[in-house]
């Protein structure tokens, strides 16, 4: 409860306030222990309480009905064995100065009484197991020994149910179980004061592990133990007010409003750990906070804890000292959650859930070379969810994947049917690291188009999260076994970023999509000119088809094809459309005129 209960007074009066909870399972097992003792004795009445410093509470009462639940310590039988720290044997009350005027004695209620104390192995006495009769007694030697013997295994029942359930083992402190049974306790108080639960990360778990290593578990458990009192000696914490355990490395207080003001002011200004690990080696971890206002007895304790580490997170993620609960925020992460959820369940719906195609036109003939397969989502309640935020919500699950197989599978069975109408047409698909980072990827995607009768060129395979395929070897190895068999490999969104000419060898590579925000200001700005047209030279001097996406107007595609310019995409040629309007398309839409183009420049 025990271990160190009298050494630390916060933890005792926390350890009490528990125990004067109601707790029917425990409360059960101490009546098992009492009624045993009442047996052993040969007794018919029973009673198990608990003291604080002022109190006395009944946790279980067996044909005892006078003894009231609550009474004040100075009027209870069992002050003295609690005082004395000493079993009680009293043959008949009424002839011991310690209970002949008690209202029990008086009363005839407890005439025979005994009482041993629930005492700790460090000598703390939590309160007492009693057995009583209304006729006098004279146990022998061995029913008082049997009597004291279930008294202490009593107290070892107590300090285990509450060590494992109510105290952080590696710390000592009140834990996560006690803080939520804390905040219920404060929730029943007649008096609803406004409070605040503040929480504290001290260390990324991570990085703990990772030192463990190096260090050994001692080592990173003592200084995850410094924590609490380092904690409390830079926040000039009282001695009563407790601070609770809840996650290794992690801290609450559950305080008063008004008094929190005070403690997150001093958040805010509270300096990096510098924590000696081993010799003269210190690392420097920084402490985020997170908090929330709430009204007890209004919203139930585990939300109140949720929006607590909702706020903490968001601490740590934008690097923050300190944050509140921010309502409105959550509520968009909860909905976007939801929306997770739905998106999962979109895959399994037969009408959610359909590609659209864009064609992509040759800049050299004007004819159709190809179109890009383009996911969209139709909400039942929301309505059509964009391309971004489904990617959004995917790409750090598993259900990136699930997305990419219904993808393929979909057109597959969509270039079957053009090929029995006689069309015969390329179609690209998004593919991402967690795709390619399957193993037999590659293989499984050729039998799938070898049993629809198809062959790697109807197929052609976009890579997206290309500096992520570069942290890969088995993304990296199923992209090469992709361009063995034969498939089209195209980089996306070339020019997005800084670094896009390293992945040119590095990356099995047909055909370079050049990003719109490469391109979308040809019209208008010069310098978006000259690097257009020099970065097309260098793809085609290194031997790649060049594709430019996002082709809103006839004059960015007469100067793409001016530079050299193999394909483009875009509103200026056609907008995504159903797969039933693609013959339609190639029938009735005339090629690019590529010699007016060329007149016009």
């Amino acid at each position: 409860m025990f271990t160190g209960l009298n050494k630390n007074e916060t933890k005792r009066l926390a350890a009490l306030a528990l125990l004067k909870e109601q707790d029917s399972a425990r409360d059960a097992a101490l009546g098992e222990f009492a009624c045993l003792a009442s047996e052993i004795m040969g007794v018919d009445g029973c009673f198990v309480t608990i003291f604080d410093d002022q109190h006395q509470y009944i946790k279980f009462v067996k044909n005892n009905p006078a003894i009231p639940l609550k009474m004040p310590i100075v009027d209870s039988m069992c002050q003295h064995s609690v005082k004395s720290c000493n079993a009680i044997i009293c043959n008949d009350t009424r002839l011991d100065e310690r209970f002949r005027d008690h209202e029990l004695s008086l009363n005839g209620h407890v005439i025979f009484y005994a009482a041993a104390p629930l005492q700790t192995k460090e000598g703390f006495v939590l309160g007492t197991l009693c057995v009583s009769h209304p006729t006098p007694l004279e146990p022998d030697a061995q029913q008082t020994e049997n009597f004291l013997r279930i008294a202490s295994l009593a107290c070892t029942y107590l300090e285990a149910w509450y060590s494992l359930g109510r105290v952080d083992a590696l710390t000592g402190l009140p834990n996560r179980q006690f803080l939520l049974k804390e905040m219920e306790r404060i929730g029943l108080e007649t008096a609803h004061r406004p409070s605040t639960l503040i929480l504290f990360d001290c260390i990324d778990m991570p990085q703990a592990y990772e030192l463990s290593r190096y260090l050994g578990l001692s080592a990173v458990e003592k200084m995850l133990r410094g924590f609490g009192p380092l904690l409390r000696l830079r926040l000039k914490l009282p001695a009563t007010t407790p601070l609770y355990a809840f996650a290794p490395g992690r801290f609450a207080l559950l305080i008063d409003s008004e008094y929190a003001k005070t403690l997150i002011k001093k958040a805010e200004n509270l300096p990096d750990i510098e924590a000696k690990i081993r010799g003269d080696i210190d690392i420097r971890l920084k402490i985020f906070t997170g908090y929330v206002n709430f009204r007890p007895g209004i919203e139930d304790p585990k939300e109140i804890l949720r929006q607590g580490i909702s706020a903490l997170h968001e601490a740590i993620r934008q690097h923050i000292p300190v944050l509140p609960f921010d309502r409105a925020f959550d509520e968009k992460r909860n909905s976007d959650f939801k929306l997770l959820y739905d998106l999962s369940e979109a895959i399994k719906a037969p009408d959610q859930f359909y590609l659209v195609y864009q064609p992509k036109i040759s800049l050299h003939t004007g004819f159709t070379e190809g179109c890009e397969a383009l996911l969209r989502w139709q909400h039942p309640v929301l309505g059509n969810i964009s391309p971004a935020t489904i990617v959004a919500l995917a790409e750090k699950t598993t259900l990136m994947n699930d997305i990419t197989h219904w993808v393929i599978r979909t057109v597959i069975a969509q270039l079957s049917r053009w090929r029995e109408a006689g069309i015969l047409l390329p179609v690209s698909i998004n593919v991402t690291v967690s795709d390619f980072s399957c193993p037999g990827f590659a293989d499984t995607l050729e039998q799938q188009i070898l049993e629809a009768g198809l062959v790697a060129q109807d197929i052609r395979i976009e890579c997206l999260e290309t500096e992520k395929v570069l942290e890969s070897e088995q993304a990296l190895c199923e992209l090469d076994r992709l361009k063995m068999k034969g498939f089209k490999i195209l980089l996306d969104d070339f020019g997005a970023g800084y670094s896009n000419i390293s992945y040119l060898r590095r990356i099995p590579i047909d055909i370079i999509k050049l990003d719109r925000s490469l391109i979308s200001q040809l019209t208008t700005d010069p310098g978006s000119r000259i690097i257009a047209r020099h970065v097309i030279m260098m793809l085609k001097d290194l031997n790649y088809l060049v594709l430019a996406e996002g082709v809103e107007d006839k004059e960015t595609a007469m100067l793409l094809q001016s530079y050299g310019c193999d394909e483009a995409q875009g509103y200026f040629f056609s907008r995504p459309v159903p797969p039933e309007a693609i013959p339609a398309w190639l029938t009735e839409a005339s090629p690019l005129d590529v010699a007016s183009l060329r007149n016009s420049l």
